[in-house]
């Protein structure tokens, strides 16, 4: 007794659908299987170990000056932790496959026999389509959210554009208005008697707020350790601002290239504390309020 293959034909124009395809995880389980797919994962893992200890390298050179001292560069500080922990992975992924290609690995990729057709589209795997977008969104969507958050807090820890009498701090600001210059900067303290200073004085845990201009072309007030840093343009005020959080010797430089001297415009904020911060007003000729 014979049988027939009752199945239908397909039309000259089709191709005849396969009946023997893997399922996607299958794939998925066969290709993790591969020798050299277990050297990149591996090789992945080491780079992103490297990434996320230099991370830790590169922020202790960054407060070797005394740094963070405000809630301003503490968030700095985080966010940069945060998107590096994200970003290692993927970063290391990409070494791991020039690594691998400059070692010369997939000459180690050896095959019996030649393969007759094609693997099989990587678009009609579904389990890598759903993977690849779900992982993708994820990532963007988490980026985006941490990236609107701290950009909210960063701007409230240093008081955007809000006037000094309307910052939401209970403590009275200390005001002064900064004014860069090729190639130097000098602070006013207009609240206590107009005093002038190329030095910036600021006692620890009271905010300061800043009026910054330029007299000659444009400037950037960087405040280094505080993480703060806002354009000086002539005949315009800018506003910014910062609690300071620590006492100590910092940095203040010119973060726009601003002429031939631009690297040499650099002066020190120093936080000392309110009873210094007093005294060190009326050496200078200025009154104090407390």
């Amino acid at each position: 007794m014979s049988t027939t293959d009752e199945r239908p034909l397909a039309s000259a124009d089709e191709p005849e659908s396969p009946t023997n395809r893997p399922g996607s995880m299958h794939l998925v389980k066969q290709w993790l299987q591969r020798p050299y797919v277990r050297r990149l994962l591996w090789i992945t893992v080491a780079i992103t170990a490297v990434i996320i200890a230099l991370s830790f390298v590169m922020v202790a050179f960054m407060n070797m000056s005394g740094g963070p001292g405000s809630a301003i560069m503490n968030e700095i500080e985080k966010t940069m932790f945060v998107l590096t922990f994200t970003c290692a992975p993927l970063m290391a992924g990409t070494l791991a496959v020039l690594t691998y290609s400059w070692w010369g690995g997939w000459g180690s990729v050896a095959s019996r026999d030649e393969p007759t057709s094609d693997g099989p589209a990587i678009q009609t795997n579904g389990v890598a389509v759903v993977t690849w977008i779900t992982v993708c969104s994820v990532l963007a969507a988490f980026l985006v959210v941490w990236g609107l958050v701290e950009l909210a807090t960063i701007t409230s820890d240093s008081y955007g554009s809000v006037p000094a009498n309307q910052q939401p701090n209970s403590a009275k600001p200390v005001v002064v208005n900064v004014t860069g210059q090729q190639w130097l900067w000098s602070f006013d303290y207009p609240d206590s008697g107009n005093i002038k200073s190329d030095q910036l004085v600021l006692p620890v845990n009271v905010p300061a707020y800043f009026n910054v201009t330029s007299l000659d072309v444009v400037h950037s007030f960087w405040v280094v350790e505080e993480g703060v840093k806002i354009d000086a343009n002539p005949g315009a005020i800018t506003n910014t601002g910062f609690t300071p959080t620590k006492l100590g010797t910092f940095n203040v430089r010119c973060a726009e290239l601003c002429g031939l001297h631009h690297a040499y415009m650099e002066t020190q904020v120093k936080v000392v504390t309110q009873e210094q911060f007093n005294s060190w007003i009326r050496e200078q000729g200025g009154t104090t309020t407390s």
